[in-house]
């Protein structure tokens, strides 16, 4: 079956839904043929993390290239509804994804795996935590023995905010924390420099976080994908939102128990409250495995493979009612 994926990308935007199309590329056992609204510099970095990046535009969408379905990523409705038109006035299926009801567009799939419902008058096909579009990896990860957990890792996100918020963070645990060690996550567009610290060590990741998150005595991650992902791989989590629209995800995870809600990087005082709450899981595991089991039960982490099965069953629906056309 060959599939389109159109997706946002970029420093500002983040790289989330690029992620979460390779993972919904994954389960469906498909190429991973992107579309990326986003600069020259962003297209670049995403084929150099293995994405094979067409160009041509909304051209893609007739032959040769025309796909059996198209899945759309972007926070712009305005954007997303441009290819969704073509693509119907073309007879081809599409499915999008959205994040807490919003950017909605009229598509035969919509898919929002978000912990809160949405927007009020929002309306979608597959929606919840139970359809979280994450790597596959982290279902398989779930089967695996429980690994012993040590250190914290810091994930926040692919932008090159992570190398000043990042650093910052690691500083101040460590300041309350001396004998742990500090795993960073590399940002997607930029690669972080060797040295500083002893006990801070920057990691690659380049096909996912599976092994770190299951790893880790702590996380400390943004509000977008690898939240989900630490949830269901069971770590206790810190969540610091890098953006202010990554709140609302990070509020219902902790209104429910499941992460401890450190605020927004950019205010005040926000690092000295996320270093204090990692510090407080780390002297606290019985609290800590609270929080984490809680978390699990809410993302089990096989959402991308309901989603890859609408997404079949689309494309099949459409197939059978050309052939019988």
């Amino acid at each position: 079956m060959r599939v389109l994926f159109r997706v946002a990308a970029g420093p500002s935007i983040g790289f989330g839904h690029l992620v979460r199309c390779r993972s919904l590329a994954r389960a469906l056992g498909v190429p991973l043929a992107v579309s990326v609204r986003g600069s020259r510099e962003t297209r670049r970095a995403a084929s150099a993390r293995g994405f094979d990046v067409r160009l041509g535009g909304i051209a893609l969408l007739r032959e040769p290239c025309r796909p059996a379905v198209l899945v759309v990523d972007d926070p712009s409705a305005q954007q997303a509804t441009r290819w969704v038109r073509r693509a119907r006035q073309l007879r081809i299926p599409v499915a999008t994804l959205h994040d807490l009801g919003l950017a909605y567009v009229e598509s035969e799939l919509s898919i929002d795996g978000s912990i809160e419902p949405g927007i009020a008058g929002s309306s979608v096909g597959l929606a919840g935590p139970m359809y979280a579009v994450l790597d596959p990896s982290v279902a398989q990860a779930r089967q695996l023995p429980p690994a012993e957990r040590e250190g914290v890792l810091i994930a926040l996100g692919g932008g090159e905010h992570v190398h000043q918020w990042g650093t910052r963070l690691a500083e101040a645990i460590l300041e309350r924390q001396p004998s742990q060690t500090i795993r960073l996550i590399e940002g997607f567009s930029h690669t972080a420099t060797a040295g500083g610290h002893p006990r801070i060590t920057w990691v690659a990741a380049p096909n996912g976080l599976a092994t770190e998150l299951r790893r880790a005595a702590v996380a400390v991650v943004a509000g977008g994908l690898t939240l989900y992902e630490a949830a269901a791989l069971g770590a206790p989590v810190v969540a610091l939102a890098v953006v202010g629209a990554q709140q609302p995800t990070i509020h219902g995870f902790a209104r429910r128990g499941a992460a401890i809600d450190a605020g927004l990087a950019a205010d005040p005082g926000a690092t000295a409250h996320a270093a204090d709450a990692v510090a407080d899981l780390l002297s606290h595991p019985t609290r800590a495995a609270r929080l984490a089991g809680t978390a699990a039960r809410l993302v089990d982490g096989r959402g991308v493979f309901r989603a890859a099965d609408a997404i079949q069953q689309l494309a099949r629906r459409f197939e059978d009612q050309f052939n019988a056309a």
